[in-house]
């Protein structure tokens, strides 16, 4: 990996990873050091958040700030909300789906919707109503929308506004005249088509539609395959769509206008890789405040998932928007009256379970069972396990209960401090990388031995039903017994740790390369022999976190579970 200012390669003797995160905090400090003394400094680094905000949007709320959500896909809760001051540094104020509508039984929230669900959400503040509004497309079902005075909610229950099999990433336009039109792209999987937007109108409640759809952009002539995740503007009188096109990993951001929602939309590519090493600048979200204009948007970093782009963008007069350096991203840019840019892009990431909730940064894989977690005034969170599924192969792939978050940058560590509590053989709790391949490292009860063995396993292609390599047994800690009814549980203290940098995957793309380690005492640490090349899920990156599972039964009789201490991750 070659860091801008300083050689690539470390010293005879010195570990290439943490020579680029030494020379990283040295190249920070300088900038620091520069800016006190008068001198021009970069005010951020992009990208600002080295996190998985697949398809973000963005808006200037009641209070000024910038607001943002991005796609959830099958997570609970899903449309994570931030906010900033300065569009660098950001923190969690809520979720505005707390449930997913169609968890009404047992049966739907028992599997995990991988990849489904929330796909490329927008945002918008009605001034007007004061009401904050988001739609998305679910690719199963249609377009739903939620709203709310604040952003930290209360959110409504989700409606469904356009039912659709294939509709996605949808984006509402508020015309000056109060009328409501909705825009849309085509998921290929669902609806056999692509690289085509369509616009109807809706009603003035924003209930249903009220026109038929009209296509006002086939990408495929101009070379705009992929056409999708439009953001619906209005400038001096013009309409504007904002799109991706030509993929993923490899696309470009175009622009296209018209006199009329319904188009003829003339279009024109406007932010691209070019010469810099940022591929495929993907779908986001323009914003102005202040008179100054910005377009926030992804790339594409494989298993580290899609990580969010700032770019400065300015509308010479009657002209087409010119984002970031001459159409390309930039490497460094400045926003006035911005604050030093933060670890982590100011988000939390560690958590010491204080509160009566987990941190905003947490979600399930699913929604199990409405007693598989809970929240305690006792310094912890508490998960209780759930057994495999009867008549599965043993995947977590297919388990809900999974408490996960984003990777929260390229280089970090996160140290989990539990007790896990047991009360059957073979009732095992820890700490996982989650992807399409996993790895874990927890403890697991043997009744036979009166302990917990400290075992680490593997998943690879879980995606694909595959099932787990053989435990490999790391070490053994003595159970307690507590006395609790007619069964009585055994717990054990743990500390379980994983440490993770970029490596390269079999293909030699980048891939986060996790390191395993396991303590009694939070002192005296016991490394796992080799390292795991994490990979990402479906639509997103890779993820870490607490899990607790037990072997299938028929019914459940007692439950085993962890109680996470803290989890605290530094970089």
């Amino acid at each position: 990996m070659r860091e801008r200012g300083f050689a690539a390669t470390a010293p005879h003797g010195i570990s290439q990873r943490w020579y680029n995160i030494r020379m990283r905090k040295l190249l920070i400090a300088t900038l620091s050091a520069m800016a006190a003394f008068g001198v021009s400094a970069e005010t951020y680094r992009n990208p600002v958040l080295h996190m998985d905000f697949s398809d973000p949007d963005v808006c200037v709320g009641h209070d000024g700030r910038f607001y943002m959500t991005a796609s959830s896909f099958g997570g609970v809760p899903g449309l994570p909300l931030l906010a900033s001051d300065d569009l660098v540094n950001w923190q969690y104020v809520g979720h505005a789906l707390k449930k997913h509508p169609f968890h009404e039984t047992y049966a739907d929230r028992a599997n995990p919707e991988h990849g489904n669900a929330v796909w490329a959400p927008s945002i918008r503040y009605k001034a007007d109503r004061r009401e904050y509004v988001v739609y998305w497309g679910d690719p199963d079902r249609g377009a739903y929308r939620v709203s709310a005075p604040a952003p930290e909610g209360p959110w409504s229950e989700p409606r469904l506004v356009v039912p659709a099999k294939g509709l996605i990433d949808t984006c509402p336009l508020y015309d000056d005249d109060g009328r409501v039109y909705l825009v849309n792209g085509w998921a290929q999987s669902r609806a056999g088509m692509n690289s085509v937007l369509t616009v109807r109108e809706l009603d003035a409640g924003e209930t249903k539609a009220i026109s038929e759809p009209v296509m006002v952009y086939d990408g495929l002539p101009d070379g705009n395959f992929t056409a999708e995740g439009p953001k619906f503007y209005k400038k001096d009188g013009e309409y504007w769509l904002f799109f991706p096109a030509g993929g993923v990993e490899q696309g470009w951001q175009v622009a296209a206008r018209a006199k009329s929602p319904f188009g003829p939309y003339e279009a024109k590519t406007v932010l691209a890789q070019g010469k810099t090493d940022v591929n495929g600048p993907h779908q986001g979200g323009w914003v102005r405040r202040d008179g100054r204009d910005w377009f926030v948007h992804f790339r594409d970093k494989g298993h580290y998932g899609r990580i969010v782009y700032l770019e400065p963008m300015s509308w010479p007069q009657g002209e087409w928007p010119v984002i970031g350096n001459g159409g390309e991203p930039v490497a460094f840019g400045d926003v006035p009256g911005s604050a030093p840019q933060k670890p982590f892009g100011g988000l939390a990431v560690s958590d010491e379970f204080d509160s009566i909730a987990p941190g905003l940064q947490w979600q399930f894989l699913g929604k199990s069972s409405d007693l598989a977690a809970w929240c305690t005034p006792y310094g912890f969170f508490r998960i209780y396990s759930t057994p495999y599924p009867l008549g599965r192969i043993r995947n977590l792939w297919y388990m809900p209960n999974l408490m996960v978050q984003r990777f929260p940058s390229e280089s970090f560590v996160a140290i989990l401090k539990a007790q896990v509590g047991a009360k059957m053989n073979g009732d095992e709790a820890g700490l996982v990388v989650q992807g399409r391949s996993y790895a874990r490292i927890g403890l697991k009860y043997d009744m036979e031995a009166k302990a917990f063995d400290v075992v680490y396993v593997e998943c690879r292609d879980a995606d694909k039903d595959k099932g787990e390599d053989e435990p490999v047994v790391l070490g053994t800690i003595p159970a307690k017994v507590v006395a609790a009814g007619a069964r009585s549980a055994k717990v054990a203290d743990v500390y379980l740790r994983i440490s993770v940098a970029p490596g390269r995957d079999e293909k030699g793309n980048i891939a986060p390369e996790c390191a395993f380690a396991w303590s009694s005492d939070g002192e005296k640490w016991n490394e796992r022999n080799g390292s795991f090349l994490a990979r990402g899920g479906k639509w997103i990156g890779a993820t870490f976190g607490v899990y607790a599972v037990c072997i299938p039964h028929l019914r459940v009789i007692d439950r085993g579970w962890i109680d996470a201490d803290y989890i605290r991750v530094s970089d």
